[in-house]
């Protein structure tokens, strides 16, 4: 789930990005669809998001059914930026359905980008992406994920079809989702890792 875009202008964006929250890593968003691994550790990070409750609920006596909503979201969300960007739209509706606050801004950034140069966001066939989140962590109306990606979009020149860049990454990262209106939106990530290379995205590895 990594946001394509040509690289200066996700530079840019990450630098604003994590100057406004105060964060000191480089930003990135991973979009994919894969089945989760059981969650094995909570993952502490610290987020600018207000909840509705100063308590935090650890994984193991979070409910069932709510945790399993903040996975699915996450990966629908993914799955939403995926999709916009084998357009691109900035305007794709499962985007503002799935993304909130920082990150709606930021990717459709990305995606107002690829638009204005031609460029579209694709998968090779087939792909090796895959999605891992590997922890949650319920806070109130706040939803912390720790989460491994394998990604493999390629950015594609629409005009010609000539694939402008391709590779292999593995990255680990955090995110934040929020909750409201009783929905569950991406509001927050960051690249805690990165390998140019396929490497594993099991659970505690």
């Amino acid at each position: 789930m990594v946001d394509h875009g040509l690289r200066a202008r996700q530079g840019r964006a990450a630098r604003c990005f994590f100057a406004c929250f105060g964060a000191l890593a480089t930003l990135a968003a991973c979009g994919g669809e894969a089945s989760p691994s059981a969650a094995t550790t909570t993952t502490t990070v610290t987020f600018p998001l207000s909840t509705s409750s100063s308590t935090s609920i650890s994984t193991s006596n979070a409910v069932p059914t709510e945790e399993a909503a903040v996975r699915s979201a996450y990966e629908v969300a993914s799955r939403a930026f995926i999709d916009a960007a084998a357009v691109p739209d900035p305007n794709f509706p499962a985007l503002a359905a799935t993304h909130t606050g920082p990150m709606l801004i930021q990717r459709r950034d990305v995606l107002l980008g690829l638009k204005a140069d031609g460029r579209v966001i694709r998968y090779p066939q087939p792909s090796k992406y895959l999605v891992v989140v590997r922890s949650v962590d319920l806070q109130g109306d706040v939803a912390k994920v720790a989460f491994c990606a394998v990604d493999d979009g390629e950015r594609v020149q629409v005009s010609t079809g000539e694939v402008l860049a391709r590779g292999v990454s593995t990255v680990t990262g955090t995110a934040a989702l929020q909750r409201q209106d009783g929905r569950w939106k991406l509001a927050e990530q960051k690249f805690d890792s990165r390998q140019q290379e396929v490497a594993s995205c099991n659970a505690g590895a």
